[in-house]
């Protein structure tokens, strides 16, 4: 099922919106490039890389998250009584979670935690093009309002943005996916995370990949969408496919560099099946939308509640919002708070 209004958007018209979140100024876009419909690039390049020998990043892939994140205890990462540290800061970490070939980045938020007692967690999944803190730093205040509450959160970077590794290529919706439930399985497996307590969030594109891994990994304890293109694919840019198609990938101006997107991205997005893949989710979802959203259509998320099998599904529209909720604080402001409650409501 397509979205009721189709929701193509011009790539200076999305730049525009990023750029209420953004510093940077994005230079003007070639008149005949369009942008997904679910994207809000972001007008901010990739951060530089993190120093892997620094304190605040492992170098071994496949270390222990709660290695990786940093043990404030003191304690050995592998103490075999499987006691939890006396006590988390509500600070932020950077970590690197293995996935197959390659690592993804991502900041993991931990919140002041009792002994013995883990703590439910909320992985972020960000749009197309943009990078983990999102735009008008939303995941990155979501992380801190959530922290204050009691919820771990943990936020990545997809293939191409912010600090990843892979190349801008390597950006598909399979791989999207595969990168989202390796960060999961990495939450779960974190000895402060109640694993029977972690929830998924997406914005945007992060919301159709969100649904898909909520929708086909077992436990995930609640979803929510926000401005989520959580529809069934089709062909959302038809020109750029066939550009695509012809030189192997799509040139688009995001500001400060040239993001090359693939034409594995323009298939694999045109094959995906996000609403397919949770209709049969009964946990609790929350699906937050801007009444002045001109990415992805508000309907689209009432079309999503009244299609999965939750029985505890509610919408909340923030009044005047645009799609990232980033051109004002207070609608920001809005949708992290409604968020914060209804997660601290479900999860504990």
């Amino acid at each position: 099922m397509k979205p009721a209004r189709t929701a193509i958007a011009v790539l200076a018209g999305a730049l525009l919106l990023a750029a209420c979140g953004s510093a940077a100024t994005p230079r003007p876009a070639p008149a005949s490039t369009t942008a997904p419909s679910a994207s809000v690039p972001s007008a901010v390049g990739p951060a530089a890389p993190v120093d892997p020998a620094g304190p605040a990043a492992s170098d071994d892939p496949a270390g222990p998250p709660s290695e990786q994140a940093g043990d404030p205890s003191g304690d050995a990462p592998g103490d075999p009584s499987g006691a939890l540290p006396a006590a988390f800061s509500d600070d932020e970490t950077m970590v690197w979670i293995p996935a197959g070939d390659h690592r993804v980045p991502g900041t993991l938020a931990l919140p002041a935690a009792a002994p013995g007692r883990p703590v439910p967690a909320v992985l972020l999944l960000h749009g197309d093009l943009s990078s983990r803190d999102e735009n008008a730093q939303m995941f990155a205040r979501l992380a801190a309002a959530l922290a204050a509450r009691g919820i771990a959160s943990l936020r990545i970077d997809f293939a191409g943005t912010g600090d990843s590794e892979e190349p801008d290529l390597a950006l598909d919706y399979p791989d999207m996916v595969a990168d989202a439930t390796a960060s999961l399985d990495y939450l779960r497996a974190d000895e402060v995370v109640d694993p029977a307590r972690v929830a998924v969030l997406g914005l945007s594109r992060g919301g159709g990949v969100g649904a898909t891994v909520t929708g086909t990994e077992p436990g995930v304890a609640a979803f929510v969408s926000w401005s989520g293109a959580v529809y069934n694919g089709y062909d959302e840019d038809p020109d750029g496919h066939d550009l695509a198609r012809e030189d192997g990938y799509v040139p688009l101006d995001v500001g400060d560099r040239t993001f090359k997107l693939g034409l594995n991205w323009f298939d694999t997005i045109e094959q995906s099946h996000p609403l397919d893949d949770i209709s049969g989710y009964t946990g609790p979802v929350l699906a937050v939308v801007g009444s002045d959203d001109q990415i992805v259509d508000p309907e689209v998320s009432t079309i999503f509640l009244d299609t999965v099998a939750s029985p505890d599904t509610t919408l909340h529209v923030v009044d005047g919002a645009d799609h990232g909720f980033s051109a004002d604080q207070a609608v920001g402001d809005e949708a992290i708070g409604v968020t914060t409650d209804w997660l601290v409501a479900r999860l504990g």
